[in-house]
């Protein structure tokens, strides 16, 4: 799972499973939909750190720093990114209702009003996943070439960030780049967090299909060079829940 602090949970794409006319209400109404996934994401962060703060039920294992650290190592739950979803599209229908006064967009919004809070209250109830080390997900490596090597060949690449637990971040999202014919590809990892002791490199021949290339820890800085493509596993979503937060303040409605 990724972390909360990864990066927006949802996609626009990921909208149209819950409304299929989301894309061309936004194209009508001239609203970001993308803009909204970042609003719905910064309230739920709130409301995430407000539980924490309260932890009615399940003490929080670093109360005492809660406020410094924020959500840094809230991890993504299937019940948190619905969440997230449902209330992107209350946000959304607010908008267009308030934008034209219109019955039917006052409609939907009450409806993902109401799925959003059930959503909500299912997360809580299901409980917050914390992480004792957080891993941030890896920005883009920096893709060149060398002399010497192949056929000109379009590779795609993700690399993410080990502990020294053993526990690996999020991936990086993919990016391409062709090389020339005659020459190696050459990953260079970006800047790593203190946490990092190694990273791992994902690499394929499309952006679906990049598996494992290193059978042990990168070290920190050290590009990678490409002689032939390994079969490695496929990149994982990060991070899993070690400790379980329930309860915290109920929902203020009204």
């Amino acid at each position: 799972m990724a972390l909360l602090t990864d990066g927006i949970p949802n996609t626009t794409e990921s909208l149209r499973v819950y409304e299929t006319e989301v894309l061309s209400l936004a194209n009508v109404e001239t609203i970001d939909l993308n803009a909204k996934l970042g609003l719905a994401l910064d309230e739920i962060s709130y409301d995430v750190l407000d539980i924490l703060l309260d932890h009615a039920r399940t003490t929080d294992p670093l109360a005492l720093v809660r406020r410094t650290i924020g959500v840094s190592d809230v991890v993504v739950t299937p019940q948190l990114k619905r969440w997230h979803a449902l209330h992107t599209l209350e946000i959304v229908y607010r908008d267009a209702y308030n934008n034209q006064l219109n019955d039917r967009y006052q409609s939907k919004w009450n409806e993902y009003r109401d799925l959003a809070r059930e959503a909500r209250d299912q997360t809580v109830h299901y409980g917050l996943g914390l992480v004792g080390t957080p891993i941030p997900r890896a920005a883009a490596p920096t893709l060149s070439s060398v002399l010497g090597g192949n056929a000109s060949t379009i590779y795609y690449a993700q690399v993410s960030w080990l502990a020294a637990n053993g526990q690996e971040g999020c991936p990086s999202f993919v990016t391409g780049t062709q090389t020339p014919d005659g020459s190696s590809l050459v990953v260079q990892p970006p800047a790593a967090p203190t946490v990092a002791t190694g990273w791992n490199l994902y690499l394929g021949l499309t952006d679906t299909s990049t598996v494992l290339q290193n059978t042990t820890a990168l070290p920190l800085g050290q590009p990678f060079t490409v002689s032939a493509l390994a079969t490695g596993a496929a990149p994982g979503n990060g991070q899993t829940g070690e400790i379980w937060v329930t309860g915290g303040r109920s929902l203020r409605r009204g």
